[in-house]
C-alpha cells in the first residue's frame, strides 16, 4: 500500500506538503492549484488511502468504510430521505461495515465544501442536487476519492439517472390521451438541468400532437406544496372575469402539485372532469397515493437509485480510475384520480403504467 512519503517522492514535494493537502489545507498554506492538483493524481494513481479511522476513531470498532452524502436539505428533503433508504437497504443486505455521513450544503456552493474533499474525511461520496455551479467545480478539479452523482450528467463523473426527456413525453402523451387539450406548465424558481429537459420534451410532444403551450401558460413559482396551493388560488381569482383557465397541470413536483389539488379541491373543481393534474413523483408516495383525490406521477425510482449509488461506490472502493458511465433507470406512470377521465381502463388508479 502507498504510503504519504510514496506520493511525495514521485510528486517531488515535501511530506509536509502532501500532509496539508490530505487534510484540505492547501488555501491557507497557500499551496498552488497545480501542485494539489498533481499530488491528488498521484494518490489516485497509486491507489493510496488515507487513514480516515486513526483521524476520526480513538476507540471501539471502526467502520471498515466511510461514505459521505452531500445533499441540499431544502424542498427535497424528502427525496433525501428516499435515496437514503436505498443505500441503508444495501449496506443491510451485504452486512458492510460502513458508515455513512451527511454533509448538508446550499445548491450552488459545493465549492465552500472543498476542505472536506480532501481524503481525510471519508473514502467516498455521493453528491445529490448539484446545480450548474456545483457542476462546473466538480468539471474542474480532481478528487482522490471515487465519487458518483445523483441524477446529474457530467463528463468523466460516474451517475444514476433517469431520462428527463422521456418523462416529459409521457406526461404528455398521458394528457392528451385522457383528452386534455390546454395543458399549462408549473414550475419552480429552484430547478435544475433535467427539468428543463422535461418540460421541453413536454412542449416538443405536444406539438406533434398539434397542440402549443402559450406562453401565459407557463407558470414559475416556489417548490412548496403552499406556493402550489396559492399559485392556484390567485389563479381561479385571476380567472373569475374571463372563466379562461388551462384544463390540466403538469408539475415540476408533487409537492407543487399537492398544492394545486388540495386548492382546486377547496373550491369545488371538479377533478378530473374540469381539471387535470400530473407531476413527477419524488416525495413518499403514500402522500400522492393517499390525497384525496390522488395524484397522477411519473415516479422516480429514488430508492434504486441510491442502491445504484452504493453498488458503485462498492465496485470501486480500491479503483484509481473508477468507470465514469452513467446508468438510467426506468421511471413508471401511475394513474390516479387527477387525471383519470377514463375510469374503465384496464390499469388500476395505483398500479403502474409504462409508456
Amino acid at each position: 500500500m502507498a504510503t504519504i512519503k510514496d506520493i511525495a517522492e514521485k510528486a517531488n514535494v515535501s511530506l509536509s506538503t502532501v500532509s496539508l493537502i490530505i487534510n484540505g489545507k492547501t488555501s491557507e498554506r497557500k499551496i498552488s492549484r497545480e501542485t494539489e492538483e498533481r499530488v491528488l493524481k498521484i494518490m489516485r494513481e497509486m491507489n493510496y488511502i488515507p487513514n480516515i479511522s486513526a483521524k476520526t476513531m480513538r476507540s471501539g470498532a471502526t467502520p471498515e468504510y466511510i461514505l459521505a452524502l452531500f445533499c441540499s436539505f431544502d424542498f427535497r428533503n424528502t427525496m433525501m430521505t428516499r435515496l437514503l433508504y436505498g443505500i441503508q437497504n444495501m449496506i443491510d443486505l451485504n452486512q458492510d461495515r460502513i458508515k455513512v455521513i451527511i454533509y448538508p450544503y446550499q445548491s450552488g456552493h459545493l465549492s465552500k465544501e472543498h476542505s472536506h474533499f480532501s481524503g481525510a474525511e471519508f473514502h467516498a461520496a455521493i453528491i445529490a442536487n448539484a446545480d450548474a455551479k456545483d457542476l462546473n467545480y466538480l468539471k474542474n478539479h480532481q478528487f482522490v476519492m471515487p465519487i458518483i452523482l445523483y441524477n446529474r450528467l457530467l463528463e468523466n463523473y460516474p451517475s444514476v439517472n433517469v431520462n428527463d426527456k422521456e418523462i416529459g413525453r409521457i406526461a404528455a402523451l398521458h394528457l392528451y390521451e385522457q383528452g386534455y387539450r390546454h395543458p399549462a406548465i408549473v414550475t419552480s424558481t429552484q430547478t435544475f438541468p433535467g427539468a428543463s429537459h422535461r418540460n421541453r420534451a413536454f412542449v416538443e410532444q405536444l406539438k406533434k400532437l398539434d397542440i402549443d403551450i402559450p406562453k401565459n401558460y407557463i407558470y414559475i413559482i416556489g417548490p412548496s406544496v403552499r406556493d402550489g396551493a396559492q399559485f392556484a388560488e390567485q389563479l381561479l381569482s385571476d380567472s373569475g372575469s374571463s372563466g379562461e383557465l388551462p384544463d390540466s397541470f403538469w408539475c415540476f413536483s408533487d409537492s407543487i402539485a399537492l398544492g394545486l389539488l388540495n386548492a382546486f379541491s377547496a373550491r369545488n373543481i371538479k377533478i378530473p372532469e374540469d381539471i387535470g393534474v400530473i407531476s413527477v413523483g419524488s416525495i413518499e408516495s403514500m402522500f400522492a397515493r393517499y390525497n384525496h383525490p390522488s395524484l397522477t406521477v411519473i415516479d422516480i425510482p429514488i430508492e434504486k437509485m441510491g442502491e445504484g449509488c452504493y453498488q458503485f461506490i462498492k465496485e470501486n472502493r480500491q479503483a484509481s480510475q473508477p468507470q465514469a458511465a452513467g446508468v438510467f433507470y426506468e421511471t413508471k406512470l401511475y394513474v390516479r384520480d387527477s387525471t383519470n377521465r377514463k375510469r374503465n381502463q384496464t390499469s388500476s388508479s395505483s398500479n403502474p403504467v409504462t409508456v
